[in-house]
């Protein structure tokens, strides 16, 4: 044991401390999509209080689903759940979502629509 005090270390890889990669990309990512326009007011919609009809885009087997029913049920007895079913995780999921918004909207499905991902559930509700 030496008693100098002197130490050796091998460093294998460094990052910079702060913010960190991801936060950096994500900043960039809203930066660009800004500078795009994407944010402007022009593109957002009204919410309605008591929407009659919500579409939920979830996984079918997602228990995330029962929770969505439970409080729109409770806020609004008289609302209508359409669940349409899709990956929400994993590769090309995106594509897929991106391809559920069009349909829901194309078609006017729903006055709302929720994007969710969560736990498992059975599959005791329908999908449309």
């Amino acid at each position: 044991m030496r008693q100098d005090g002197v130490y050796q270390i091998y460093c294998k890889a460094m990052q910079e401390d702060g913010i960190g990669d991801l936060y950096k990309t994500f900043e960039d990512l809203k930066a660009r999509l800004e500078r795009e326009g994407l944010f402007d007011n022009s593109h957002k919609k009204k919410i309605p209080v008591m929407p009659k009809v919500i579409g939920v885009l979830t996984s079918q087997t997602g228990a995330v689903i029962r929770d969505i029913i439970n409080v729109a049920t409770r806020r609004n007895p008289n609302v209508y759940i359409k669940l349409y079913p899709i990956p929400v995780q994993g590769k090309g999921a995106e594509i897929k979502i991106a391809e559920a918004i069009e349909m829901m909207n194309k078609h006017k499905l729903s006055d709302v629509i929720i994007l969710a991902r969560g736990r498992r559930i059975s599959r005791r509700f329908m999908a449309i």
